[in-house]
């Protein structure tokens, strides 16, 4: 209750200071986000252990369930992680304290040097943060009435899903250099794959290749930001009692802050997931029939998940009403009405 309620100060604090997010400024919001995970997750593991039998935990639970209180000490070298407190990712209190004594190692080996992943994802961090000083991110030409009248739909769209996907570079950069700097340290360890190569994916936040070519809005949530969707799914998704699905989405919104664009993405998105889950049970058995029907699907699903993703996207960078008034009123609500069209009359 006590990091919820200083997250919830500080986001409102943003909000009152930079209404509109135009300063667009790194603050002290990021580091009390992941705080928040860290503190909320161990909470959640400290109950599971002491106060939930056995039977009542599934599998994942069980794992992470903490059966005494942590140390004063390993309690703030968990919370305050020097490689995770900016921009995370977050990970369990266990996978932590095998990485600090030592046995995150296989059992008969010895535990592989990351400085080459490390090197590599440094390398890889650097490719998609120089895309965003070659093009252009910035949403204001949308909002410049003269400026959209003068352009056609096709090329307004185009704009927001190009801004949009080099927006995302600025999470690649972020995350994938934090997860560069845990593996130098010796953090992100994860034994080894079917040919003996060492793999360090343990805290890996996001999957780039994943997110950008997923026929499967599913698929794609759960590559981008994993260890925010592993939070959210152990801590709400998992324990709600009432529609999981979009209480999780409203505690994502309501996590990341106040602005208005915040919960216009994340609705968006609890509605698109629900329809595409309900029409992915009913459609795809009829595409499997052949190779080419399936090529289809996948094909149709792809740049449906891509489109709705950016759409769901574009919103949470738009920080005041009205803003985001003009945006739907451009495209007039229509992925909207067509997931609820879609949901209502699908079997």
């Amino acid at each position: 209750a006590v990091v919820s309620t200083q997250s919830t100060g500080a986001h409102a604090y943003r909000m009152y200071t930079d209404y509109n997010g135009l300063y667009r400024r790194l603050d002290f919001t990021g580091p009390t986000m992941i705080i928040t995970m860290k503190v909320t997750s161990l909470a959640c593991s400290l109950y599971d252990g002491t106060h939930r039998k056995e039977e009542e935990l599934n599998s994942d639970q069980k794992m992470l369930a903490i059966r005494r209180v942590p140390s004063l000490i390993e309690y703030l070298s968990y919370t305050f992680c020097f490689t995770s407190i900016l921009s995370g990712p977050t990970f369990n209190l266990q996978d932590y304290c095998k990485f600090i004594d030592g046995t995150d190692a296989i059992e008969g080996k010895a535990k592989p040097s990351g400085i080459l992943p490390s090197l590599i994802k440094l390398l890889a961090a650097v490719f998609f943060i120089s895309w965003t000083f070659v093009f252009d991110s910035n949403l204001g030409p949308f909002f410049d009435k003269e400026w959209r009248n003068s352009h056609s739909f096709l090329y307004v769209a185009g704009y927001l899903y190009s801004a949009e996907v080099i927006y995302h570079c600025n999470y690649y950069f972020a995350w994938i250099i934090a997860d560069s700097v845990s593996n130098l340290s010796g953090f992100g360890f994860n034994g080894y794959d079917e040919k003996g190569s060492a793999k360090w994916d343990k805290i890996t936040n996001v999957y780039p290749h994943k997110t950008e070519c997923s026929s499967s809005l599913k698929v794609l949530v759960e590559n981008w930001n994993v260890g925010t969707a592993l939070w959210l799914r152990r801590v709400c998704y998992e324990r709600s009692v009432y529609s999981p699905t979009a209480m999780t989405y409203l505690l994502s919104a309501t996590w990341h802050g106040f602005y208005p664009g915040y919960y216009g993405c994340f609705m968006s998105m609890s509605s698109f997931t629900l329809t595409s889950r309900k029409l992915r049970r009913y459609v795809r058995p009829k595409f499997l029939g052949s190779t080419g029907l399936k090529m289809f699907y996948d094909a149709l699903t792809t740049v449906c998940s891509l489109f709705l993703f950016s759409y769901a996207g574009i919103q949470f960078k738009i920080h005041s009403f009205e803003m985001l008034s003009t945006f739907y009123r451009y495209f007039y609500c229509v992925p909207h009405l067509v997931c609820l069209f879609l949901y209502i009359f699908c079997p």
